[in-house]
């Protein structure tokens, strides 16, 4: 049985990664030829990845995984932000995402037993999007990619459930 606590918490991860698929795959498509673009794209196949993973845990949960309309809203005007917005996104977004890793971990720390490699996984794929993230400030946007590569190879054949 889920606590009420856990339930809120990962419904709301549900909606952060839906999120975050709908305004990376919209900033990514506006910047070909642009350094960035390796930052970006890469966001996009690490949330591309999770999608079904995360389906599968809300599956496996009985919550419903299916975004609201108001997040595909947020998700769609992110991702149309204008380029130049990005990096000061960026630095907003960096040390958000710090203090979410922390709520992740304290949401893993109360989820239920059969979900504890999924649960893992939650906790690795946002601490991957920190150092993204940090990667992405200092400009060292190839890093980001072989760092994002290297975790898909990780995970791609491991069962969350």
């Amino acid at each position: 049985m889920l606590s009420g606590e856990f339930t809120k918490g990962f419904q709301h991860e549900l909606a952060n990664r839906a999120f975050a698929l709908r305004s990376t795959e919209g900033i990514a498509k506006r910047l070909h030829g642009d350094p960035r673009h390796a930052f970006w794209a890469s966001y996009v196949k690490l949330e591309r990845f999770n999608a079904p993973r995360y389906q599968q845990a809300a599956t496996q949960w009985g919550l419903d995984a299916q975004p609201t309309l108001w997040t595909k809203a947020r998700g769609a005007a992110s991702g149309a932000a204008p380029k130049l917005l990005l990096t000061p996104f960026l630095k907003f977004a960096h040390p958000k995402t710090v203090e979410y890793l922390e709520d992740l971990r304290r949401l893993r720390a109360i989820g239920p037993p059969d979900g504890e490699a999924f649960l893992d996984y939650m906790v690795n794929q946002e601490a991957l999007q920190v150092e993204m993230m940090q990667l992405a400030l200092e400009k060292r946007y190839p890093e980001v990619a072989r760092r994002v590569d290297e975790f898909l190879l990780k995970y791609r054949d491991q069962q969350t459930f």
